[in-house]
């Protein structure tokens, strides 16, 4: 049976890909390998909290858990490879899409050149964030993995070495990403520009250590409920900066992470932090968040504790040019609302159980306090995943 005490090499068998199957296309091999995910979850939240992270108050959902995907690579010669990653999600109404596409250059044996559609490396998780098997929770704390988007167009470089005893990975990525998402219900376009990157892991025997730095030129498209309800109001009253200060339009983002993580003598500790920051005002609000978790591995069942946090720290000044009195005071709370404080705080339980070759079935019960809106929740949830 397998173990989270592997994870270390099952990082690697996940990313290079576990081998299901092989097909001789044109003279040459394509393996497959795959992942899925089933299960779900109840929340219940007090004073009108009635859904977190895609799960619906009182009522099972399935959708935020569920989901499968199947690898494609084929080494075209002893330098050049292609990969491809078709996921369905339940979050998505499992629609196929290809979250990898890229083409490989072996320069040397310790260098590697990529050129496709690629994950953004913001985290450690993020090559193999879809892959439930290969970390100790159902999915990672949602308060430090939060973004709208998880994936590159462009280029990156991967050169391996070692200093003294330490192993290590130097990454450096440079592209675009033209994509939709979804923004207070409403399905929008964003376009990310000079999106770039470096990141840097170091490892040695039972410690891993990760600093990543990012940034990107962004435009989000607002959504019509904001545009109509609240930008060309602020704009006709002659507000014109606090309606760019809510506009996500020609934004300039830099997004920077450490992590480290422990794996000795069966416990296991995992610690991230990360800060974003936005130049200029906008609904995205600059902000900090971090996990830490305490595991304990018993065979093949694990044991662990995390407690994460996110806290946005808006800066509303730009706002005090509305009156906050007569008929703009109005305007002015809808303008302050869009970027009004906000505090999470969660404490997860969770229980890991691998029964099977490559499978494990996890359990986790969350208290999740939102502090800013003095509001409560309580979230169970289950899984079943699997490699293939």
């Amino acid at each position: 049976m397998h173990s989270i005490g592997n994870i270390r090499h099952l990082t690697k068998v996940v990313g290079a890909g576990v081998l299901a199957s092989s097909i001789g296309i044109a003279n040459a091999e394509v393996n497959i390998n795959g992942f899925a995910s089933v299960g779900g979850g109840f929340y219940s939240g007090d004073k009108g909290s009635s859904s977190y992270e895609g799960f619906d108050e009182d009522t099972f959902s399935g959708d935020p858990v569920n989901k499968i995907g199947l690898q494609f690579s084929t080494q075209i010669d002893e330098k050049v490879s292609a990969t491809g990653q078709l996921l369905a999600k339940g979050s998505n109404d499992y629609n196929i899409e290809a979250e990898w596409a890229y083409v490989t250059y072996t320069a040397r044996d310790n260098w590697d050149v990529r050129i496709g559609r690629l994950r953004s490396p913001f985290f450690p998780y993020s090559d193999f964030l879809d892959v439930g098997y290969a970390y100790p929770w159902i999915t990672p704390p949602d308060q430090v993995y939060r973004f709208l988007f998880t994936t590159v167009e462009g280029i990156d470089t991967l050169y391996r070495s070692n200093l003294g005893d330490w192993d290590y990975t130097f990454q450096a990525y440079y592209g675009r990403l033209t994509d939709e998402t979804v923004i207070s219900g409403e399905e929008v376009d964003l376009d990310l520009q000079d999106f770039a990157g470096v990141n840097i892991v170091f490892n040695r025997d039972w410690l891993t250590l990760r600093a990543s730095y990012n940034v990107a030129d962004f435009t989000i498209e607002s959504p019509a409920a904001l545009e109509t309800g609240l930008l060309t109001p602020l704009r006709g009253a002659g507000f014109n900066a606090s309606a760019d200060a809510l506009e996500m339009v020609d934004e300039e983002g830099v997004f920077w992470g450490l992590s480290a993580q422990i794996d000795y003598n069966d416990w296991l500790i995992n610690t991230e932090y990360t800060e974003l920051g936005v130049k200029d005002q906008s609904v995205i609000s600059d902000d900090k968040a971090y996990y830490i978790m305490l595991g304990r591995r018993f065979d093949e069942l694990t044991v662990h504790a995390t407690f994460s946090k996110q806290e946005d720290d808006p800066d509303t000044s730009v706002f005090e040019e509305i009156p906050n009195a007569g008929p703009t005071a109005a305007l002015r709370a809808g303008a302050v609302g869009q970027v009004a404080d906000s505090e999470t705080e969660v404490i997860t339980l969770g229980l890991r159980y691998d029964f099977a070759a490559a499978t494990s079935f996890k359990v986790e019960l969350s208290d999740i306090d939102f502090k800013a809106d003095d509001e409560d929740g309580t979230l169970v949830a289950f899984a079943i995943d699997t490699v293939f």
